[in-house]
């Protein structure tokens, strides 16, 4: 009995089964850490790049009496002990020279540790967003440079390669970058317009930000700067990148039915890396809850790429096991802990500077509502083996009664095909498929890069045959992210069953068992494996409020 196999054909059952994953469409989910060479990113380059003289190599911040000014108007939070020791401090470091972001925290740490640490994300942002100065090159804003023909590492340009032969397949082969994932959407522009600038396929950074779907909605574009403010919690932006932030005025000032119309006109459409809670901000309006009118364009675009969150966003949509939740948050540890919960994540660093309320800073959260909605086969989740978040996704597919789980590996990517329901996995290490059999149990499988699978969507009953061996023990592989490492060892090995304990964590233990219908299969220094069980002793209840 094969939960996860290759199949040679597909049936028209599961077509009907998945009929909102049944367009011509292509997703590339990548899992994170899409290492390319630019000027800002040096240590991905193959050799010594001599970049362009105009290129950005590094951002740059001044301190000066007008930003002294702009801390007393401005200060963003009624914390006043706060915002006179933040002008106190910078009267100290006021320089003449400008600094590199490393020397500026370095400088503020120098003269006052105690403020730097207890700063609220909203202050440490505000201070360092105010303090930024545009990097110039004979009077124009210097860009970073991409050079992927000097990647160090294959796997990122086989991924890119491949994108681009799909795009190029297309009747309109214009990729839109979207950045919206980023706290701050204009720093990384530069980089994803690079990143296809070698390919010859028209790629332009898309400034669908938050603010601007705010905006634009609310017919407010002049007021663009304010929504910056409260949605991204990014400062100044106006003068940092000042051609950016004109473009997303002029697309704002165009309207909704251009904007719409610009999407419709694209082959494909790309999300960067971030917070996919952001993400979703440019889809589905936050307060309302209501699709903003330009969300079918984006799923229908043929092409739909993804990074870190912008796959994690693409989860959603209904399947046979109901609607397909959006995971925002979460360690593996805190999951088998204390549950998964239907919440907005905590604040980032909450556990320094508070705003927790009655979350830890490490809960497991997710979006019942979903994301994007491209993706309804299952959950997606990123940076898998290299963050131990295989429990942390066992127990969000236990708690929302989802079948499947899907975790891409970082310079990975799960390639689908939905045309003919193909799942390749391309780059650097794999694809983790969990498929749920019970409350507590699961089929862990492993698809190395290079590997092609389908899904199948039969229901049929789980026969647990066990082979009887010899039980060996493991401790902390959740907390030191080796479980894709040890479980490559113990599935050729000799031992039937595998049994971790974490330290810290009481009553829990993972477990993990050869059937009979247990397959292993060395694929180069990879091992491909299928039908490996998974259990888990016990979970805490979900909390859906």
């Amino acid at each position: 009995m094969n939960f996860a196999r290759f199949l040679s054909s597909i049936s028209l059952g599961y077509l009907l089964l998945f009929s909102a994953s049944s367009l011509a469409q292509t997703l590339y989910l990548i899992g994170g850490s899409l290492k390319t060479c630019s000027s800002q990113s040096t240590q991905n380059c193959s050799k010594k790049v001599n970049f362009e003289s105009a290129a950005k190599r590094q951002q740059l911040f001044f301190v000066h009496d007008l930003t002294l000014n702009a801390v007393n108007e401005k200060w963003p939070t009624h914390n006043t002990q706060h915002k006179h020791r933040t002008r106190k401090l910078l009267k100290a470091i006021k320089s003449k020279m400008l600094y590199s972001k490393s020397a500026l925290i370095a400088a503020i740490k120098q003269q006052d540790s105690y403020l730097y640490k207890r700063w609220s994300n909203e202050e440490y942002y505000f201070v360092f967003d105010m303090l930024e100065v545009p990097v110039l090159y004979e009077q124009r804003r210097a860009k970073e440079q991409v050079l992927t023909q000097f990647n160090n590492e294959p796997a990122s340009t086989e991924i890119l390669n491949d994108i681009v032969k799909t795009l190029k397949q297309q009747n309109n082969a214009k990729l839109l970058l979207s950045t919206a994932s980023s706290r701050d959407p204009y720093e990384s522009a530069d980089f994803y317009q690079g990143l296809f600038s070698a390919y010859g396929v028209e790629a332009t950074w898309f400034a669908l930000t938050p603010a601007l779907a705010k905006a634009i909605s609310n017919n407010d574009c002049d007021n663009l700067d304010i929504y910056r403010n409260k949605l991204n919690n990014v400062f100044n932006r106006e003068l940092v990148y000042p051609d950016l932030t004109a473009q997303e005025l002029a697309l704002c000032k165009k309207g909704i039915d251009n904007l719409t119309q610009e999407i419709t006109s694209a082959g494909g459409m790309m999300f960067n890396g971030g917070d996919q809670s952001l993400t979703k901000q440019v889809m589905v309006d936050n307060e309302t809850g209501k699709a903003f009118p330009w969300l079918k364009a984006i799923q229908n675009r043929p092409v739909l790429i993804g990074t870190s969150a912008g796959t994690a966003v693409q989860s959603g949509g209904p399947n046979a096991s109901g609607q397909v939740p959006m995971i925002t948050n979460g360690t593996s540890l805190s999951a088998l802990e204390s549950g998964a919960f239907a919440k907005a994540p905590p604040k980032q660093n909450c556990q320094q500077h508070g705003g927790c309320d009655i979350l830890p800073h490490d809960a497991l959260t997710y979006d019942k509502r979903g994301g994007l909605g491209s993706f309804n086969f299952g959950i997606l989740d990123t940076h898998f083996s290299e963050r131990g978040r295989t429990p942390r996704l066992a127990v969000l597919l236990a708690e929302t009664n989802q079948r499947w789980g899907f975790g891409v590996d970082e310079t990975t990517a799960l390639k689908v095909e939905k045309a003919v329901n193909k799942f390749s996995v391309l780059g650097k290490q794999g694809v983790v498929l969990l498929e749920k059999v019970s409350k507590y149990s699961f089929l862990y499988n492993f698809y190395p890069a290079s590997s092609e699978f389908m899904l199948n969507p039969n229901v049929e009953n789980f026969a647990e045959i066990k082979i009887n061996g010899r039980v060996g023990h493991s401790e902390d592989l959740i907390s030191d992210a080796l479980i894709r490492e040890r479980l490559k060892v113990f599935c050729t090995g000799d031992i039937s069953s595998l049994v971790n304990k974490e330290q810290g964590i009481k009553n829990n233990e993972l477990i993990f068992r050869k059937l009979e219908q247990t397959s292993c299969e060395l694929l180069g220094q990879s091992m491909k494996i299928e039908n490996l069980l998974m259990k888990i002793n016990s979970l805490p209840k979900a909390k859906d409020n």
